[in-house]
């Protein structure tokens, strides 16, 4: 299964490839996987690779997804994410003012860290350390 968003002026599809019911690729080096063995009531999204407008589209696509199945618990473990910017912030920022509990899940990188502490989202976000303090082992 293959969806694309939008193309761009030459032609190649941007924005997200899902490549099965539990993945969601962006065309860059983002990738967003709903892990099965999760909780029934948690849907645990692992978020990996770099984050920015061009390659958001993945992890909105499987936020939707988690929304659209009324998922009481969504947990983004982003200890694979390497790079967020602005967008990815604001993205988090909305998922968060959503119905439901969000979770963001470290060890976060350095720049992520930083992104948070920075911006004072610190303080807003629901940001535990690992899996285990999510009660997701």
């Amino acid at each position: 299964m293959t969806k694309s968003r939008r193309f761009s002026e030459d032609g190649i599809p941007q924005g997200f490839l899902a490549s099965g019911p539990h993945t969601y690729k962006s065309r860059g080096v983002a990738r967003v996987d709903r892990d099965p063995a999760a909780p029934a009531d948690v849907w645990l999204l692992n978020v990996r690779g770099e984050f920015d407008r061009d390659t958001l589209p993945c992890l909105r696509a499987a936020l939707d997804d988690a929304y659209a199945a009324n998922a009481e618990r969504i947990a983004l473990d982003l200890s694979g994410v390497t790079f967020g910017d602005s967008s990815f912030l604001n993205e988090l920022m909305q998922a968060d003012r959503r119905p439901g509990t969000l979770l963001l899940i470290g060890p976060f990188t350095g720049q992520i860290r930083r992104l948070f502490e920075l911006t004072r989202t610190d303080m807003v976000l629901t940001l535990v350390p690992d899996r285990d303090s999510a009660g997701l082992t």
